[in-house]
């Protein structure tokens, strides 16, 4: 067995408020990853046949349950279709889905991702035909690895090569009306309170939220 491995090639298609559902692709055959890895249809038959039901739905690969997998199709041409049920009773869960609602809505790229092991390879060795996966994560603050790994959604700021300080803040507040937890929100108004001042790398927030970062370091 090979190491652990981690594959950023997924898509994420839909994202469904009143269920708390989230639609995609974990992984996309036939387009070389950053390792120079091509997943082959039929990789993930096995171990979803197998152990389908030991997949989890983590964020950015943090070991936090945040989902867990409704259907995974083996069957999909296209890649290994996911459709996740996020745990919208809980902090992590929730706050994953309404921050992967909030950044595709507003330009910024999600993505899928599955990690785990590479069982199999083709003749060529450059192609996985057997995977065995330890779990699938929404990726809201890493790059997915090829332009098909994108969010298809709203692009109302997706475009803007140097936005301005009026833009950036009023994604911030825009955030601030959606539905996170509480300690989501209380990071927001925390990071609020420098919106007169002049933000910097080395401008500190208490306990700042993922959302915040992950917004915050596209513009500085």
């Amino acid at each position: 067995m090979e190491n652990l491995v981690c594959k950023s090639i997924g898509e994420i298609k839909d994202l469904d408020e009143t269920q708390g559902i989230i639609k995609g692709y974990g992984n996309v055959y036939n387009i070389k990853d950053s390792d120079g890895d091509v997943s082959l249809f039929g990789s993930f038959a096995k171990t979803v046949t197998e152990r389908g039901k030991k997949i989890k739905i983590f964020k950015n690969h943090t070991p936090i349950l945040v989902g867990v997998p409704l259907e995974l199709d083996i069957t999909d041409p296209y890649g290994l279709g996911v459709t996740a049920k996020m745990l919208m009773e809980t902090d992590a869960g929730r706050d994953t889905f309404y921050e992967a609602k909030f950044l595709s809505e507003n330009g910024f790229d999600v993505g899928m991702s599955i990690y785990g092991w590479i069982m199999k390879r083709g003749r060529n060795k450059s192609e996985v035909s057997e995977y065995k996966l330890k779990e699938i994560s929404v990726l809201t603050t890493e790059d997915p690895a090829n332009e098909l790994s994108l969010v298809s959604a709203i692009k109302s700021i997706k475009g803007l090569e140097k936005p301005t300080q009026d833009e950036f803040w009023r994604v911030i507040e825009k955030a601030y009306n959606e539905k996170f937890s509480d300690n989501v929100l209380k990071s927001l108004e925390q990071f609020l309170t420098i919106k007169d001042g002049e933000p910097s790398k080395d401008t500190h927030i208490v306990n700042p939220s993922s959302v915040i970062k992950s917004i915050y370091e596209l513009y500085v």
